[in-house]
């Protein structure tokens, strides 16, 4: 049994690299690329596009090889997908660099789908095989903290590492890099020490079985019907998903605006301080009551939110450093307990259905997040705070200004994260206990 266990912490360990450096290298490459087409057409749309293509086909995907991921051996699963990412890598290289003349859209944004649908592949199998790896509670409480909180780690920082690579080495030191996150994931499943024991299929669970007949739909009401723990996985999933995407892209255009550039350093240290001692807070004592931490740490960031929106927090500089600190202190802890609530719906091996359902929820949520807030913004906040009737006391504690319609905006998603956390709060308690 411990040889096993030594054997399942190599094999998780070496995946998570080589899982880290494939998402890190997709998610650079998609901002560098979309940068790049920016840069050339000058056409804003067109980097909007890369983003929704792979948002989509991360979506499409997930139906498709959900069920069917547990019959399936998960080695050759990974490998298989990140071969398909280098290649569709070399086709990107012999379509960019072919020539001084700008490549017809559609074949690209094509390839990128495929490239996509490749990663999503990648980590619905990484992340339904962490409870077949650790059987052991607090083990697999660490292993889902490590994937989750890189993992949303790599969202925040890939936007600034694909403009700075885009920028100093060009379109060939992205696509560069991309390739190259794909080959070392590839070696890193290779190298990984797999067990037959890791991807056997179990027939413990009645419950659960003719699953991987069930569509998807079904198997969504199946789990919100019988289970509390799943109504507040897939509410709070949503929620967190959505608010955070505006976040991603609110916060940098807010600092910009009412800030300047030179904040933007300082901010980012700051927030990587809170981060970090939100991972090591999380490995060693929260994750391990993290249904009781979980919906509180929400409901903090929601007013750290909440205050964005307010002009006397917003030229508080001390409170305002001290805002993004706790924020980022939060994100690998609410992270990490979404991937634990998960992990707890099902047996481990009937898992990649049920991350399907999740990642579905997920990746809709911020696609719909990216799409609508700019205009949310622009179309909405803006003309509201030029109304001339609003009381005076609401526009002093609202502010005017560069700026305050994005703060404004941030408010109002610190509101969807409370009423959210405040609507599931029963449904979580109810499963303390058990």
């Amino acid at each position: 049994m411990n040889l096993l266990a030594d054997k399942a912490k190599k094999t998780f360990l070496l995946l998570w690299i080589g899982q880290l450096i494939s998402n890190l290298g997709t998610q650079t490459s998609l901002y560098g690329i979309g940068l790049w087409f920016f840069a050339n057409t000058q056409r804003l749309m067109d980097f909007a596009l890369v983003a929704l293509t792979v948002q989509l086909a991360r979506i499409i995907v997930l139906p498709l090889i959900g069920v069917r991921l547990a019959q399936w051996s998960r080695k050759r699963v990974m490998l298989i997908s990140n071969a398909i990412g280098a290649l569709c890598t070399i086709a990107f290289a012999g379509l960019l660099l072919q020539g001084d003349a700008i490549p017809l859209l559609l074949p690209l944004l094509l390839l990128q789908a495929i490239a996509a649908m490749a990663e999503a592949t990648l980590i619905l199998s990484f992340s339904s095989l962490i409870p077949i790896l650790f059987v052991d509670k607090d083990s697999l409480i660490r292993a889902n903290g490590l994937f989750a909180s890189t993992d949303s780690l790599i969202l925040a920082l890939a936007p600034f590492l694909g403009t700075w690579l885009s920028g100093l080495l060009g379109l060939k030191g992205v696509l560069a890099l991309d390739g190259l996150s794909f080959l070392l994931a590839l070696i890193f499943v290779l190298a990984a020490p797999w067990s037959p024991q890791f991807t056997r299929l179990s027939k413990k669970s009645a419950a659960w079985n003719g699953f991987q007949t069930i569509k998807h739909l079904k198997m969504l009401k199946q789990l919100w019907t019988r289970f509390p723990l799943a109504k507040v996985a897939l509410v709070m999933t949503s929620a967190i998903a959505f608010s955070y995407a505006a976040t991603e892209v609110l916060f940098p255009a807010w600092v910009a605006v009412s800030y300047g550039t030179s904040h933007m350093a300082l901010v980012i240290f700051v927030a990587f301080i809170g981060y970090g001692f939100g991972l090591l807070a999380w490995q060693k004592s929260l994750g391990f009551q993290w249904k009781r931490i979980w919906l509180n740490m929400v409901f903090i960031q929601a007013l750290v939110l909440m205050g964005a929106g307010l002009q006397f927090f917003a030229s508080q500089e001390f409170i305002w450093f001290l805002g993004v600190l706790i924020f980022s202190f939060g994100l690998p802890i609410v992270m990490s307990s979404v991937q634990q609530a998960w992990s707890q719906l099902a047996p481990p091996e009937d898992l990649p259905g049920i991350y399907a359902i999740r990642y579905t929820f997920e990746w809709s949520a911020r696609l719909i997040a990216f799409i609508t807030i700019s205009l949310v913004v622009d179309q909405v906040i803006q003309p509201i705070l030029t109304w001339q009737n609003f009381p005076y006391w609401l526009k002093l504690s609202l502010g005017t200004g560069d700026g305050r319609a994005i703060a404004v905006t941030l408010g109002a998603m610190g509101w969807v994260l409370l009423l959210s956390s405040i609507n599931q709060k029963k449904n979580l308690h109810s499963t303390i206990y058990k």
